[in-house]
């Protein structure tokens, strides 16, 4: 059988279905190629070009309480500062660009700089909807005195009386249809803040900073244990009151945290207490049997540990 070492063209042009055999060949060679190309560039076509975005766990994101003195916020004339005047107003204006326009904005369009991360976009005190405890002048005190936790609103409590009157009349300046309070309206809001004598405002701390203090304090209580617990363990057998110590005491760190509570208490309470439920106190329950010449001294022992300590 003769082979024929080249392709004879003229024939494939005259019977084109052995040019399939030719193609398949090629279109195999070129996905072959792709293949490989794409699995040898495959670590740069999965990469992501834009970063990721990482969410911190919410429960990190903590917004603390601020410091604060306590302060006497003194009294007004509700009767007064309840209606506008240009005083107040122009009084308000400083405030509100103090207290005010980070989150409402210095026009009260609800688009200060600091609303912008806020849950809940703070109150655009040009419309008429959506005013959560009303648009009255006493509405209004109540914002300003209680705050709305849920909407991000804080409470201006710390401020005097009239500067929150003051920021309300400027804030009323924004639009033209805030409706007006009656006097009895006026004179429940004096009677629900007691406005017309005054308060005395608390001082605040931040939590962080009263746990910090709570632990802090908690430090001795704590070297008051360790320091009892280690005096029962090393509990002397030559009187009767460490013999007793060393016979019904069974967990010494729980009786040394009951100890610094029954400090001040005298025998009689000091049996009573130790009675009603001695296992979580630490002793056997044998220790109920005593008679009173055993808890005599027994109170007796505990008591000079606990003058030592």
């Amino acid at each position: 059988m003769q082979v024929n070492d080249e392709i004879d063209f003229i024939e494939l042009l005259k019977n084109p279905i052995r040019l399939f055999g030719l193609t398949y060949i090629y279109f195999l060679s070129v996905a072959g190629f792709l293949g490989a190309y794409y699995l040898w560039n495959m670590n740069d076509v999965s990469k992501n070009g834009i970063a990721p975005v990482v969410l911190k766990d919410s429960t990190q994101f903590v917004q603390d309480i601020s410091m604060q003195r306590g302060a006497l916020i003194p009294p007004v004339n509700v009767a007064e500062v309840g209606k506008s005047s240009k005083v107040l107003v122009d009084k308000g204006a400083n405030l509100f660009k103090a207290n005010c326009a980070s989150c409402h904005g210095d026009n009260g369009m609800g688009d200060g700089p600091s609303g912008a991360s806020m849950a809940v976009k703070p109150r655009n005190f040009h419309s008429a909807e959506g005013w959560k405890n009303g648009r009255k002048v006493s509405n209004m005190y109540k914002t300003l005195q209680d705050g709305i936790v849920q909407n991000g609103m804080q409470s201006f409590n710390y401020l005097p009386a009239e500067d929150r009157f003051a920021i309300i009349h400027f804030v009323r300046t924004f639009a033209n249809d805030f409706p007006l309070d009656s006097s009895s309206e006026l004179m429940d809001l004096e009677k629900a803040y007691n406005l017309s004598q005054g308060s005395q405002l608390p001082p605040r701390i931040p939590v962080r900073l009263a746990m910090l203090k709570i632990e802090q304090e908690s430090m001795g209580d704590s070297e008051y244990v360790i320091g009892v617990s280690k005096s029962i363990g090393a509990a002397k057998q030559d009187d009767l009151g460490g013999a007793l110590a060393h016979r019904f005491c069974v967990n010494n760190t729980k009786i040394a945290a009951a100890l610094y509570s029954l400090k001040d208490k005298n025998v009689d309470e000091f049996i009573r207490i130790i009675s009603i439920d001695p296992v979580t106190l630490g002793f056997k329950s044998e220790v109920t049997r005593l008679s009173r010449e055993e808890w005599n001294a027994l109170y007796s022992y505990f008591s000079k540990i606990n003058k030592k300590s």
